[in-house]
Order: structure tokens, then C-alpha cells, then sequence
């Protein structure tokens, strides 16, 4: 795959009810966000940095050791970055349970993932308080050959 990339995509359902019974600060720690304005706690936009040290009056982590975004920021992860996407969906009410079928529909890709997406899940699998309102339900994992050059075809580099 030399030139080439990996993408993982994961259909993640989440127990909606259940978080939806959660005050807004539990759901914050949980995520490691303010929900109304995206920011990581201790910071006030979306996009500002996540700062792993900071720490409240009282002297304690702003972002708790569970918290989603602290488990999968690069500085945890050995600089391992991934670019990735989430996708909300919604399919409708489960015949099952009778809850909601939703959650988030999610995509990265990466060199390799067994040096990339592998080490990234491996520490929120195990201690990520989110692990409680989802479950992944499906996964897949694409090999996306390098572009191609004027009159090449794709795939070329592999078998050519």
C-alpha cells in the first residue's frame, strides 16, 4: 500500500436514553467537552487546544482520566494523529427494545492501522467512561490504493 491509505469505519449505536438521564455535567466529564459550545473543558471554543495539565481551583484534572477526548488526544496516544470524521444517524425506533437505533457512523483513515487506529482504541476500550452509552455494532476496514497518474488505472502500483 506504499503511496496508499487505510480507512476504518465504525457504526457506533448509542444508549440515548441512558445518557439522556445523566445530568449535563456528568455528559461533559464523559465527553471531555462543554456540550453547548464544543469547547474541551477549561477552554472556550470548539477548536481551541485540549490541554491535558490543566487543572481546576480545587486542584484536580479539568478533564477527567475516563474522559473521551483525553483518551484519544495524540499526546496520550504517542502522537498518533488519525483523520477522522463522525456522522450522526439516526434509523429509526429497534423493534427489540423499543429505543432509538442511533448513534454515530464513524471514519478515519490512516497509513497503517495497526500502528495508527489499533493503538488509539486500545486505552479507550478499556477505560473510557463514553464505553458505557455505546456499543459498536459494525466495523470495516477498506485498503484505498494510491491516485493514479495519465493513463494509469487503479490499483496499478499493486499489481503492476
Amino acid at each position: 500500500m506504499h503511496g496508499g491509505t487505510y480507512l476504518v469505519a465504525r457504526r457506533i449505536r448509542m444508549r440515548i436514553e441512558a445518557w439522556d438521564r445523566n445530568s449535563l455535567a456528568d455528559q461533559e466529564a464523559t465527553i471531555g467537552r462543554h456540550k453547548l459550545s464544543g469547547a474541551p473543558l477549561g477552554g472556550s471554543n470548539e477548536r481551541d487546544t485540549v490541554n491535558l495539565a490543566a487543572l481546576a481551583a480545587d486542584g484536580q484534572p479539568v478533564l477527567p482520566a475516563g474522559a473521551h477526548i483525553r483518551l484519544a488526544a495524540p499526546a496520550t496516544n504517542g502522537g498518533i494523529r488519525l483523520l477522522r470524521r463522525g456522522y450522526s444517524f439516526t434509523d429509526g425506533i429497534d423493534s427489540q427494545t423499543g429505543q432509538l437505533d442511533g448513534g454515530l457512523f464513524f471514519v478515519c483513515f490512516q497509513r497503517d492501522p495497526l500502528t495508527g487506529f489499533v493503538p488509539v482504541q486500545t486505552r479507550p476500550a478499556a477505560s473510557d467512561a463514553l464505553n458505557e452509552y455505546v456499543q459498536h455494532v459494525g466495523s470495516g476496514l477498506f485498503a484505498i490504493p494510491p491516485g493514479t497518474s495519465r493513463g494509469g488505472y487503479i490499483g496499478e502500483t499493486l499489481f503492476g
